[in-house]
Protein backbone atom coordinates (compact mmCIF):
# COMPACT_ATOMS: atom_id res chain seq x y z
CA UNK A 1 0.00 0.00 0.00
CA UNK A 2 1.66 3.02 -1.25
CA UNK A 3 1.08 6.21 1.01
CA UNK A 4 -0.70 9.20 -0.40
CA UNK A 5 0.51 11.77 1.25
CA UNK A 6 -2.15 14.06 0.24
CA UNK A 7 -4.68 12.05 1.62
CA UNK A 8 -6.03 13.81 5.03
CA UNK A 9 -4.85 11.43 7.49
CA UNK A 10 -1.48 10.87 6.23
CA UNK A 11 -1.00 14.87 5.25
CA UNK A 12 -2.20 15.02 9.23
CA UNK A 13 0.47 13.29 9.84
CA UNK A 14 3.29 14.73 8.40
CA UNK A 15 2.46 18.13 10.84
CA UNK A 16 1.85 15.80 14.02
CA UNK A 17 5.04 13.38 13.31
CA UNK A 18 6.77 16.75 13.09
CA UNK A 19 5.54 19.19 15.70
CA UNK A 20 7.75 18.92 18.85
CA UNK A 21 9.66 16.41 17.39
CA UNK A 22 13.11 18.75 18.05
CA UNK A 23 13.90 20.75 21.08
CA UNK A 24 14.21 24.53 19.67
CA UNK A 25 18.32 24.49 22.00
CA UNK A 26 18.79 21.00 19.59
CA UNK A 27 17.92 22.51 16.48
CA UNK A 28 20.61 25.70 17.38
CA UNK A 29 23.01 23.48 17.97
CA UNK A 30 22.49 21.18 15.41
CA UNK A 31 22.92 24.48 12.66
CA UNK A 32 26.01 25.17 14.19
CA UNK A 33 27.49 21.58 13.95
CA UNK A 34 26.44 21.77 10.16
CA UNK A 35 27.96 25.44 9.62
CA UNK A 36 24.55 27.13 8.03
CA UNK A 37 24.86 30.50 7.30
CA UNK A 38 22.74 33.39 5.68
CA UNK A 39 22.50 33.65 2.27
CA UNK A 40 22.54 29.64 1.26
CA UNK A 41 20.55 28.38 -1.19
CA UNK A 42 19.24 25.13 0.13
CA UNK A 43 17.22 21.85 -1.71
CA UNK A 44 14.70 20.38 0.64
CA UNK A 45 14.26 16.56 -1.23
CA UNK A 46 11.00 15.73 0.00
CA UNK A 47 9.92 19.01 1.11
CA UNK A 48 6.53 17.66 2.20
CA UNK A 49 4.51 21.06 3.83
CA UNK A 50 8.26 22.90 4.05
CA UNK A 51 9.11 21.64 7.46
CA UNK A 52 12.64 21.95 6.98
CA UNK A 53 12.89 25.37 5.68
CA UNK A 54 10.56 26.81 8.17
CA UNK A 55 13.18 24.91 11.10
CA UNK A 56 16.05 26.30 9.32
CA UNK A 57 15.32 29.09 8.16
CA UNK A 58 16.52 31.36 10.44
CA UNK A 59 20.05 29.86 10.56
CA UNK A 60 20.69 30.15 6.70
CA UNK A 61 17.17 32.54 5.54
CA UNK A 62 18.17 35.61 5.51
CA UNK A 63 19.42 36.45 1.47
CA UNK A 64 18.90 32.91 1.15
CA UNK A 65 16.73 30.99 -1.27
CA UNK A 66 14.65 27.69 -0.31
CA UNK A 67 14.29 25.62 -2.65
CA UNK A 68 11.34 22.48 -1.49
CA UNK A 69 10.81 19.69 -4.16
CA UNK A 70 8.13 17.09 -3.82
CA UNK A 71 6.53 14.82 -5.61
CA UNK A 72 3.12 15.48 -4.95
CA UNK A 73 1.53 18.55 -6.30
CA UNK A 74 -1.06 19.14 -3.07
CA UNK A 75 1.47 19.73 -0.89
CA UNK A 76 3.77 21.46 -3.04
CA UNK A 77 1.01 23.97 -2.81
CA UNK A 78 0.04 24.32 0.14
CA UNK A 79 3.90 24.71 1.06
CA UNK A 80 4.26 27.32 -0.97
CA UNK A 81 0.97 29.27 0.23
CA UNK A 82 2.46 28.73 3.86
CA UNK A 83 5.91 29.65 3.21
CA UNK A 84 4.86 33.24 2.74
CA UNK A 85 4.63 33.46 6.40
CA UNK A 86 8.11 32.03 7.29
CA UNK A 87 10.21 33.10 4.52
CA UNK A 88 10.81 36.62 5.55
CA UNK A 89 13.94 37.99 4.00
CA UNK A 90 14.74 35.43 1.53
CA UNK A 91 13.11 33.70 -0.56
CA UNK A 92 11.42 30.39 -1.28
CA UNK A 93 10.46 28.62 -4.13
CA UNK A 94 8.71 25.00 -4.46
CA UNK A 95 8.42 22.61 -7.40
CA UNK A 96 6.92 18.71 -8.43
CA UNK A 97 9.74 16.56 -8.71
CA UNK A 98 10.75 12.99 -8.54
CA UNK A 99 13.92 12.37 -5.55
CA UNK A 100 15.21 10.41 -8.32
CA UNK A 101 15.24 12.89 -10.54
CA UNK A 102 15.61 16.00 -9.30
CA UNK A 103 14.40 19.08 -11.56
CA UNK A 104 17.54 21.23 -10.67
CA UNK A 105 20.78 21.45 -12.57
CA UNK A 106 24.59 19.74 -11.34
CA UNK A 107 26.31 21.79 -8.80
CA UNK A 108 23.41 24.10 -7.75
CA UNK A 109 22.77 24.52 -4.07
CA UNK A 110 25.22 25.01 -1.25
CA UNK A 111 22.90 22.57 1.36
CA UNK A 112 20.59 19.57 -0.12
CA UNK A 113 18.78 18.05 3.02
CA UNK A 114 15.99 15.33 3.45
CA UNK A 115 13.93 14.90 6.42
CA UNK A 116 11.89 11.49 6.60
CA UNK A 117 12.19 10.63 3.21
CA UNK A 118 15.06 7.57 2.55
CA UNK A 119 12.72 5.84 5.01
CA UNK A 120 10.16 5.17 2.19
CA UNK A 121 12.30 4.80 -0.76
CA UNK A 122 12.63 1.48 -2.86
CA UNK A 123 16.37 3.06 -3.92
CA UNK A 124 17.40 5.15 -0.88
CA UNK A 125 21.05 5.19 -2.53
CA UNK A 126 20.08 6.51 -6.12
CA UNK A 127 18.18 9.46 -4.41
CA UNK A 128 21.02 9.89 -2.13
CA UNK A 129 23.36 10.23 -5.24
CA UNK A 130 20.72 13.16 -6.68
CA UNK A 131 21.27 15.07 -3.78
CA UNK A 132 24.77 15.23 -3.96
CA UNK A 133 24.56 15.49 -7.78
CA UNK A 134 22.52 19.14 -7.11
CA UNK A 135 25.10 20.16 -4.52
CA UNK A 136 27.67 22.43 -5.58
CA UNK A 137 31.34 21.08 -4.66
CA UNK A 138 32.15 21.63 -0.86
CA UNK A 139 28.43 21.85 -0.53
CA UNK A 140 26.72 20.02 2.41
CA UNK A 141 24.46 17.08 2.28
CA UNK A 142 22.46 16.32 5.18
CA UNK A 143 19.37 13.79 6.00
CA UNK A 144 17.32 12.81 9.06
CA UNK A 145 16.32 9.55 8.92
CA UNK A 146 15.02 7.76 11.53
CA UNK A 147 15.26 4.14 12.99
CA UNK A 148 11.68 2.76 13.37
CA UNK A 149 13.00 -0.99 14.07
CA UNK A 150 14.73 -0.42 16.77
CA UNK A 151 12.22 1.82 17.94
CA UNK A 152 9.78 -0.54 17.87
CA UNK A 153 11.84 -3.24 19.62
CA UNK A 154 12.72 -0.84 22.54
CA UNK A 155 10.81 -1.36 25.61
CA UNK A 156 9.16 1.37 26.52
CA UNK A 157 7.86 2.20 30.05
CA UNK A 158 4.36 2.65 29.91
CA UNK A 159 1.17 2.26 32.32
CA UNK A 160 -0.17 -0.71 30.33
CA UNK A 161 0.29 -4.16 32.22
CA UNK A 162 3.70 -5.86 31.31
CA UNK A 163 3.49 -8.62 28.74
CA UNK A 164 5.21 -11.99 29.20
CA UNK A 165 8.83 -12.92 27.28
CA UNK A 166 6.85 -14.54 25.26
CA UNK A 167 4.54 -11.73 23.99
CA UNK A 168 6.92 -9.52 23.19
CA UNK A 169 9.40 -11.79 21.47
CA UNK A 170 6.34 -12.17 19.25
CA UNK A 171 6.08 -8.52 18.56
CA UNK A 172 9.10 -8.38 17.72
CA UNK A 173 8.87 -10.89 15.16
CA UNK A 174 5.99 -9.16 14.07
CA UNK A 175 8.07 -6.03 13.30
CA UNK A 176 11.17 -7.89 11.73
CA UNK A 177 9.11 -9.26 9.15
CA UNK A 178 6.85 -6.66 8.65
CA UNK A 179 10.38 -4.35 7.46
CA UNK A 180 11.52 -7.27 5.40
CA UNK A 181 8.04 -6.94 3.71
CA UNK A 182 8.22 -3.21 3.79
CA UNK A 183 11.91 -3.56 1.38
CA UNK A 184 10.53 -6.48 -0.62
CA UNK A 185 6.60 -3.93 -1.32
CA UNK A 186 9.39 -1.15 -2.16
CA UNK A 187 8.26 0.53 0.99
CA UNK A 188 11.21 1.31 2.29
CA UNK A 189 13.09 0.03 5.18
CA UNK A 190 12.35 1.08 8.89
CA UNK A 191 15.62 1.16 10.10
CA UNK A 192 17.15 2.94 7.13
CA UNK A 193 18.93 5.75 9.65
CA UNK A 194 22.17 4.07 10.65
CA UNK A 195 22.67 2.75 7.30
CA UNK A 196 23.04 6.31 5.51
CA UNK A 197 26.89 6.64 6.59
CA UNK A 198 27.80 4.17 5.28
CA UNK A 199 25.60 5.04 1.53
CA UNK A 200 27.59 8.47 2.14
CA UNK A 201 30.84 7.22 2.07
CA UNK A 202 30.21 4.66 -0.86
CA UNK A 203 28.97 7.51 -2.77
CA UNK A 204 32.28 9.69 -2.02
CA UNK A 205 31.38 12.22 0.55
CA UNK A 206 33.97 13.71 3.08
CA UNK A 207 33.66 14.55 6.49
CA UNK A 208 30.68 12.66 7.82
CA UNK A 209 29.51 13.48 11.15
CA UNK A 210 26.24 11.60 12.85
CA UNK A 211 23.89 12.64 15.87
CA UNK A 212 21.08 11.70 16.93
CA UNK A 213 17.51 13.38 17.99
CA UNK A 214 17.93 14.24 21.81
CA UNK A 215 13.90 14.58 22.40
CA UNK A 216 12.30 11.84 24.70
CA UNK A 217 8.58 10.75 24.85
CA UNK A 218 6.74 11.62 27.60
CA UNK A 219 3.43 11.27 28.98
CA UNK A 220 1.53 11.97 32.20
CA UNK A 221 -1.50 13.02 33.59
CA UNK A 222 -2.65 15.83 34.43
CA UNK A 223 -1.52 16.05 30.91
CA UNK A 224 -1.30 19.75 31.42
CA UNK A 225 0.47 22.03 28.43
CA UNK A 226 1.43 21.52 25.08
CA UNK A 227 3.61 19.00 24.85
CA UNK A 228 1.34 16.90 26.91
CA UNK A 229 -1.99 17.62 25.01
CA UNK A 230 -0.27 17.04 21.66
CA UNK A 231 1.36 13.53 22.79
CA UNK A 232 -2.43 12.60 24.16
CA UNK A 233 -3.73 13.54 21.26
CA UNK A 234 -1.74 11.36 19.01
CA UNK A 235 -1.90 8.36 21.22
CA UNK A 236 -5.68 8.63 20.60
CA UNK A 237 -5.34 8.98 17.11
CA UNK A 238 -2.70 5.85 16.42
CA UNK A 239 -4.82 3.66 19.10
CA UNK A 240 -8.33 4.96 19.66
CA UNK A 241 -9.51 6.29 16.16
CA UNK A 242 -11.04 3.20 14.37
CA UNK A 243 -10.22 4.97 10.56
CA UNK A 244 -6.05 5.59 11.69
CA UNK A 245 -5.97 2.38 13.38
CA UNK A 246 -7.31 0.25 10.61
CA UNK A 247 -5.17 2.02 8.14
CA UNK A 248 -1.99 1.32 10.02
CA UNK A 249 -3.29 -2.64 10.62
CA UNK A 250 -3.71 -2.62 6.94
CA UNK A 251 -0.64 -1.95 5.61
CA UNK A 252 0.87 -3.43 9.14
CA UNK A 253 -0.57 -7.14 7.97
CA UNK A 254 0.59 -6.39 4.18
CA UNK A 255 4.07 -5.98 5.21
CA UNK A 256 3.87 -9.17 7.29
CA UNK A 257 2.17 -11.23 4.50
CA UNK A 258 5.23 -9.72 1.86
CA UNK A 259 7.65 -10.62 4.64
CA UNK A 260 6.66 -14.04 4.86
CA UNK A 261 4.78 -14.17 8.06
CA UNK A 262 2.42 -16.69 9.04
CA UNK A 263 -1.00 -15.83 9.55
CA UNK A 264 -1.32 -17.71 12.15
CA UNK A 265 1.22 -15.82 14.19
CA UNK A 266 -0.24 -11.99 13.00
CA UNK A 267 -3.89 -13.23 14.14
CA UNK A 268 -1.96 -14.12 17.56
CA UNK A 269 0.02 -10.73 17.81
CA UNK A 270 -3.51 -8.89 17.03
CA UNK A 271 -5.68 -10.29 19.09
CA UNK A 272 -2.79 -8.84 22.03
CA UNK A 273 -3.07 -5.79 19.92
CA UNK A 274 -6.47 -5.37 20.71
CA UNK A 275 -6.23 -6.24 24.50
CA UNK A 276 -3.59 -3.37 24.52
CA UNK A 277 -5.82 -0.96 22.85
CA UNK A 278 -8.66 -1.40 25.00
CA UNK A 279 -6.42 -1.55 28.32
CA UNK A 280 -5.27 1.75 26.78
CA UNK A 281 -8.76 3.72 25.90
CA UNK A 282 -9.79 2.56 29.66
CA UNK A 283 -6.40 4.41 30.86
CA UNK A 284 -7.06 7.47 28.93
CA UNK A 285 -10.39 7.89 29.98
CA UNK A 286 -9.48 7.83 33.30
CA UNK A 287 -6.19 9.64 33.78
CA UNK A 288 -4.53 6.82 34.42
CA UNK A 289 -1.96 6.37 31.39
CA UNK A 290 1.41 7.14 31.17
CA UNK A 291 4.22 6.34 28.71
CA UNK A 292 7.95 7.28 28.69
CA UNK A 293 10.48 6.67 25.90
CA UNK A 294 12.49 7.68 23.18
CA UNK A 295 13.32 6.94 19.56
CA UNK A 296 16.20 7.07 17.11
CA UNK A 297 16.25 9.96 14.68
CA UNK A 298 19.82 10.21 13.03
CA UNK A 299 21.20 13.46 11.56
CA UNK A 300 23.64 12.99 9.24
CA UNK A 301 26.02 15.39 7.38
CA UNK A 302 28.75 15.09 4.23
CA UNK A 303 30.32 17.37 2.23
CA UNK A 304 30.75 16.74 -1.60
CA UNK A 305 34.31 16.78 -2.28
CA UNK A 306 35.51 19.91 -4.34
CA UNK A 307 37.14 18.12 -7.05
Amino acid sequence: MKIDWSEKRWKEMLVYQRKFLWLEDTVAKLARWLGLKPGMIAVDVGCGLGYLGYTYWPYFGEGGHYFGVDITPELVRDAEKESREWAKGGKASFKVGDAYKLPLPDDFADLVMCHILLIHLEEPELALAEMIRVAKPGGLIMCKEPDNLSTILTIRYPSIPEFDAEAQLLFARVAITCNRGSIKLGQGDNSIGPKVPRMMKKLGLTDIGVRINDRAYYLHAPYEGALQQYHLEWKRKKWLDKKTYEAWTDREKEEFTAGGGDPEVYDRYQEIRERIRLIIKQQIENGDYFECGSGDIYIIKGIKPES
